[in-house]
């Protein structure tokens, strides 16, 4: 589903929260809701129309997101694109949990030192989470987990996010739902980060966990009222934590679904695209680099 206001993106916003609210997962903009319309985008040529539309995979439960415009777009369309498809969401989990566990000879502790380890046991007590929960994972895995229990205590449901939505219309009218990705393709990101990087996905965690939930109103706020600029800014900026670790989570996908969407259109009918938004905004985002190979995208919403 990019700089949580002005003055509070000097700080910037959590990065393994950015990073992993591409995977997973309303409040301060003070607008009137009747405003509210995440963006949507139509790309088009003579026998294909594919409706291009950004999500947040986490939301607070009680979000209206869902525009007039939108809905009409969905039901008109005669299939959905998605990250994963219904099956590849259900099989994701066993795979990251199993990818996350470390081997006996290894610890967390030892991976990342005793002063780490003890922020991640300081922070498990503030979740009421058992000590000793990830003393056998990956760096990355521990992150993770430990922002997304963060966010369901601070009142994000994971089960709502506007990707599952759309999945659970679409097999209720029964459209094909196409797959850019499968299981193993998303749990291979993490599973193939250095240490450096896993441990500075981790540490950038424990670093912001305190306003964790700020950070994520803000990030919901610019995506539920179409600020693309700002969420840009909140998603993909300071992707510099560790070296390669834009290019490994967000370029090099882009790259894959933008020549995926290409050949969409040569098949004609109508499409609905619902991915991550964090892949739909700023230079070398999927919307970039269609137009750049000179596809017609307008923005509708």
């Amino acid at each position: 589903m990019r700089s949580y206001l002005h003055s509070a993106l000097k700080r910037q916003t959590p990065v393994a929260l950015r990073i992993f609210a591409v995977f997973l997962l309303l409040v301060g903009t003070g607008l009137p809701s009747a405003t509210a319309a995440p963006a949507l985008w139509r790309m088009a040529d003579s026998d294909t129309e594919v409706y291009i539309f950004g999500t947040l995979h986490v939301l607070s439960t009680e979000t209206n997101w869902l525009t007039t415009e939108t809905k009409a777009a969905f039901d008109g369309a005669d299939g959905l694109i998605v990250e994963l498809d219904g099956d590849q969401i259900s099989r994701a989990g066993p795979l990251f949990t199993e990818a996350g566990r470390l081997p006996d000879s290894q610890s967390l502790r030892s991976l990342v030192g005793n002063g780490v380890y003890n922020d991640v046991e300081r922070l498990c007590r503030k979740l009421n989470v058992p000590t000793g929960t990830f003393e056998k994972t990956r760096p990355w895995f521990a992150g993770m987990s430990l922002a997304v229990i963060g966010l369901v205590k601070a009142g994000y449901d994971p089960a709502s996010g506007a990707d599952k939505y759309f999945i659970a219309q679409a097999e209720t009218a029964n459209k094909p739902i196409y797959g850019l990705e499968v299981a193993e393709q998303q749990v291979a990101l993490f599973s193939t980060l250095s240490l450096a990087q896993e441990k500075a996905l981790l540490v950038d965690t424990l670093r912001q966990n305190a306003e964790l939930d700020v950070y994520y109103a803000q990030m919901q706020g610019a995506w539920l009222y179409g600020n693309t600029e700002m969420l840009d800014q909140i998603i993909n900026d300071s992707l510099s934590l560790a070296p390669g670790l834009e290019e490994h989570l967000l370029t090099n996908r882009n790259r894959d679904w933008a020549a995926k969407l290409a050949q969409v259109l040569d098949r004609p009918g109508r499409y609905f695209m619902a991915v991550g938004a964090g892949h739909l905004v700023g230079e070398n985002s999927v919307i970039d680099l269609l137009q750049k190979n000179g596809a017609v995208i307008t923005r509708v919403q």
